[in-house]
């Protein structure tokens, strides 16, 4: 169903769109659509999304509902890390991005693993879901890495073993190493990274360290190697929120190399986030044996710390 609203404005001078994007928890890309086709008016007037909210302004607005996202099985190739009756590991590729959204309604990692563990034509797929709306033919995938990381993700292959997994993830028992090159010359070795982490209070896109509020983060960093302006790191995050690593690292001047959200020089360094999911470790959920997993170093992440190495 379609959501209306009605917001009396508290708030004097910020711009419309940053303002009902926060109040509303949604993009502001999304926001300012709806502005732009008219579902948003103010005083009963169209509006821009640029223009600055005013104290007692209405609001009144109808976020229309939006057409389920159809999971078609696309045969994109895999490279398999590992795999057994209860768990499928994939070494993500960079640029890849996991679950389709209205942005990315295809060739998404959950596209390919749908054709890969139920392969069927699309038109039996549609037919199998028409005739079985019970049957689910979607994979589970328990955690998530951004488009940009590269490396090891995990998918269970059924309810059971996803709600096993979760639970590890959940419980903190599941040791994830990430491998990173960053700006600048970090002089310690190892350290700690801690700062809450939550939605940052401007731009809804990032996320931030912040003072009141967030949720509690840690990072453990161990430096490898020491580049011409760069240091090669591994990174391993306790706690698992949203642009963790990235923020944190970004937070001591350290952002990763390629990072256009947080990263001052992105676009002249790399085409991507030098950052890659390089292992995961954990107790099998059904098995009860301990499993390593490890995705070698991408191309581009080994080119350019041969580039850079003194």
């Amino acid at each position: 169903m379609a959501q209306r609203f009605t917001i009396v404005c508290d708030v004097e001078g910020t711009r419309l769109d940053i303002f009902l994007s926060e109040r509303l928890s949604i993009t502001r890309s999304k926001i300012k659509s709806l502005i732009e086709d008219g579902y948003i008016l103010g005083e009963g007037k169209v509006l821009k999304p640029s223009q600055k909210v005013k104290k007692s302004m209405v609001i009144e607005g109808v976020i229309p509902e939006e057409a389920p996202l159809e999971l078609v099985p696309q045969s994109i190739p895999l490279k398999i890390l590992f795999e057994d009756e209860y768990i499928l590991a994939i070494d993500k590729p960079p640029g890849m991005v996991v679950h389709p959204s209205a942005g990315h309604r295809d060739g998404t990692l959950v596209n390919a693993i749908l054709s890969y563990l139920s392969p069927l034509s699309n038109i039996e797929h549609r037919m199998l879901n028409a005739e079985h709306p019970s049957i689910s033919l979607r994979p589970y995938i328990v955690h998530r890495l951004d488009k940009g990381t590269s490396g090891v993700i995990l998918i269970a292959k059924n309810t059971t073993t996803q709600e096993g997994l979760s639970s590890l993830f959940k419980k903190r028992h599941v040791a994830k190493t990430y491998r990173a090159v960053v700006e600048g010359l970090i002089k310690k070795d190892e350290g700690t990274i801690r700062g809450n982490i939550g939605r940052h209070p401007k731009e809804r896109k990032r996320m931030a360290l912040l003072k009141k509020g967030g949720r509690e983060a840690i990072t453990y960093f161990k430096v490898i190697e020491r580049l011409k302006g760069f240091t090669y790191i591994e990174a391993y995050p306790e706690t698992g929120r949203t642009h963790q690593i990235r923020v944190h690292l970004a937070s001591t001047g350290n952002p990763v190399v390629g990072d256009e959200l947080y990263g001052k020089k992105a676009k002249s360094m790399a085409e991507r986030t030098l950052l890659h999911a390089f292992r995961i470790e954990f107790i099998h959920p059904v098995k009860n044996i301990p499993v390593n997993i490890e995705a070698p170093i991408p191309a581009d992440m080994k080119e350019f710390i041969e580039k850079n190495m003194d």
